[in-house]
């Protein structure tokens, strides 16, 4: 059995106009897939769903120039070293931040990535929110996370 911490996570962005909340998802989903710490390398896994969290435009739709808030709730697993969540939430920022530039280059700020209760995740999460999943993840995590669904 694989010795995995899970993190309830919040990831929150700005996004340019025209941009697909799911693909989004699959970035930050993507992102996890191999945290690191130093030169460490480790697996992780996240299941969790996005959506906008700002109001729909006026009518005609969005000027060009305005950026769209995103959001994804979810539980981030991590096999990683021994070490805290504060550490698995930092790992997960970084590669989140670099996977966010790459795709959408300088967006004024970095997303924001944070632990947060379970029960957020739960309670916060529409029903419309698309799913998110890592994909090709070690399967013992994706086992261990769906516990937490």
């Amino acid at each position: 059995m694989l010795d995995a911490m899970i993190v309830p996570l919040l990831v929150t962005t700005d996004l340019p106009p025209g941009s697909d909340v799911a693909q989004f998802g699959r970035i930050v989903t993507g992102a996890v897939r191999t945290l690191r710490r130093g030169d460490l390398a480790y697996p992780g896994y996240l299941h969790g769903r996005t959506f906008w969290l700002d109001r729909p435009g006026p009518p005609g739709g969005l000027r060009r120039e305005e950026l769209r808030f995103a959001a994804l709730l979810g539980f981030l697993s991590a096999a990683g070293p021994r070490g805290s969540a504060r550490e698995v939430v930092a790992d997960a920022r970084a590669a989140i931040t670099v996977a966010i530039s790459a795709r959408y280059g300088d967006l004024g700020s970095p997303p924001a990535v944070m632990g947060i209760r379970s029960e957020d995740v739960r309670e916060r999460t529409p029903e419309t929110a698309v799913t998110a999943i890592t994909s090709d993840a070690v399967p013992e995590l994706a086992a261990v996370t769906r516990s937490y669904l």
